[in-house]
């Protein structure tokens, strides 16, 4: 530390004492000297400052505001809010403190400007808008929004992580933006690259840069710490699919702000962290679109760390501040206990020959009861269902009085379920109907509903 004070001391002196009347090359020859011998001093100390100026203690529920490594109040944070256009929460998708703080952020905002807010969500992608729609005007309910949405292929966290957040848009009527492209499209990226999709596909999408060194640098660290030996290849297509989400999204929030319904508004983003640690991912492709003042909140996890490893938000090869905020939770290594019903399930679909013209009205009513049901395909004998007597065939009509139509149906009402739980399950089985009462336990296997 002392050769690094007295070279950036010698640095100061050097350059400061330079006159104006003395020639080029002398100057030039300084310039040399200061580069040789202050470079790595300077990045050295540039990487030490940065964790030096962090708290060297922090705990669950800290809030750290990193410029100054100012340990803050959520009131503290909340008036940071007022000068800013976009606020960017960067979530753990699987922990719940970090939605909460969500949740905390969305009120304390809406309390601040009323009806003046949008919030983008990166969950919902872009071809459900219309879905999203309709959610903040009431006209659905949250199993049409889930099932309308494909929420478990799309995302596939838990939902009951957001459902709080959700609710509180919904009876506020504040509008959201879907962020980002669907599974569907981004598989075709994956494999086809841009290059490889049809015009009217690349006319869906904003240009898309994959020139950021130390964004490149970042996501190459994430998928060697995946375990991939031979990174080459996949990294690309990885590294594609990353910008092409950032971009995307940054293309969403910039064409909603300047739209006539967002162009006054405030908004507020929840996108996964490493969208928004160092700035690089999806703040930095909205800000050099349209320049609007932001600030970025990232979570981190709680962890014992490595003496010899770098601190997870300040790598030493990224010298960039990793948020202006850091909200501190609890690493998430618990998992709530699940529920299910010990079923595979399908969509049934009665199929009747018509021999007998007579018999034609009867049929087709049969056909019409059954046509969107859902059957049991198989039982697991130990399962609630297996206890309850359910059987491969059956088709289930309701669940707790409400009409089964879809296999979602069924899946939602059990996530709806914990130990303990009971659920009257109408049944028809050949031409009886039946009433069959299952209790829920704790599920010890997985893969069934």
């Amino acid at each position: 530390m002392k050769s690094e004070v007295i070279s950036l001391g010698f640095i100061r002196v050097l350059l400061f004492s330079i006159k104006p009347m003395l020639n080029k090359k002398l100057l030039f020859i300084a310039v040399i000297v200061v580069i040789g011998m202050g470079c790595r001093s300077v990045t050295s100390i540039l990487e030490t400052d940065r964790l030096r100026n962090f708290p060297a203690e922090i705990s669950v529920g800290d809030i750290v505001h990193v410029a100054t490594g100012e340990k803050i109040t959520f009131s503290q944070l909340a008036d940071s809010l007022d000068g800013t256009r976009i606020v960017y929460v960067g979530e753990v998708h699987s922990n719940r403190e970090s939605h909460e703080l969500e949740l905390q952020v969305l009120k304390e905002f809406y309390k601040r400007n009323g009806d003046n807010i949008a919030v983008g969500l990166e969950m919902f992608k872009r071809p459900h808008q219309d879905v999203l729609d309709k959610w903040t005007g009431g006209e659905i309910s949250e199993k049409d929004l889930l099932f309308s949405t494909d929420w478990d292929d799309e995302w596939g966290y838990d939902y009951n992580h957001y459902k709080g957040i959700m609710d509180f848009i919904r009876d506020n009527k504040i509008p959201v933006v879907a962020l980002n492209i669907n599974r569907k499209f981004q598989k075709k990226i994956s494999r086809k690259g841009i290059e490889g999709l049809s015009e009217e596909e690349k006319k869906t999408l904003p240009e898309i840069d994959t020139t950021d060194v130390y964004h490149r640098r970042y996501l190459a660290r994430i998928m060697k710490g995946h375990g991939d030996a031979d990174i080459s290849e996949a990294f690309e297509r990885f590294y594609l699919i990353q910008c092409v989400w950032e971009d995307v999204m940054a293309d969403s929030i910039s064409k909603y702000l300047s739209s006539p319904e967002g162009k006054d508004r405030k908004m507020l983003v929840f996108i996964g962290g490493g969208h928004v640690i160092y700035h690089f991912g999806v703040p930095k492709r909205v800000y050099r679109s349209n320049h609007l003042p932001y600030l970025t909140i990232t979570t981190y996890e709680l962890r014992d760390l490595k003496p010899e490893g770098d601190h997870p938000l300040f790598a030493s090869d990224i010298p960039l501040q990793p948020a202006d905020y850091v909200n501190v939770v609890e690493l998430d290594k618990s998992k709530e206990p699940k529920v299910m019903l010990g079923v595979v399930i399908r969509k049934a679909y009665e199929e009747k020959e018509e021999e007998e013209k007579e018999e034609q009205e009867k049929q087709d009513k049969k056909v019409e009861e059954q046509k969107q049901k859902v059957a049991i395909e198989s039982v697991r004998e130990d399962s609630p269902a297996g206890k309850a007597g359910l059987k491969a065939g059956d088709i289930i009509l309701s669940m707790d009085d409400e009409s089964v139509d879809k296999v979602f149906d069924v899946i939602y009402h059990v996530r709806q379920k914990k130990a303990g739980d009971t659920c009257r399950i109408e049944i028809l089985r050949g031409e009886e109907k039946m009433l069959v009462e299952v209790t829920f336990f704790e599920a010890k296997g997985h893969g069934e509903k």
